[in-house]
């Protein structure tokens, strides 16, 4: 999954760094296998929000084109 953590810098700082770049990739596997039980409450708002955060900066880096493609 594209991620913010990758020169995206965030006021806050809890969506990007390494520990949010691992936690990412941790989250996205477990999440491909369906194993997500193993988070806690606080864990699994992170991972909302923060695929919140990389839908919209993707949407935000598509052009106009690559939208109406994609029916966006």
């Amino acid at each position: 999954m594209p991620c913010t953590c990758d020169g995206y810098p965030e006021p806050d700082n809890t969506h990007n760094g390494e520990l949010a770049e691992m936690m990412c990739k941790t989250m996205w596997a477990h999440e491909q296998k369906g194993l997500m039980t193993c988070f806690s409450e606080e864990q699994l708002k992170w991972w909302e929000e923060h695929k919140k955060r990389d839908k919209a900066r993707i949407l935000q880096d598509l052009t106009q084109y690559e939208r109406h493609v994609l029916g966006l």
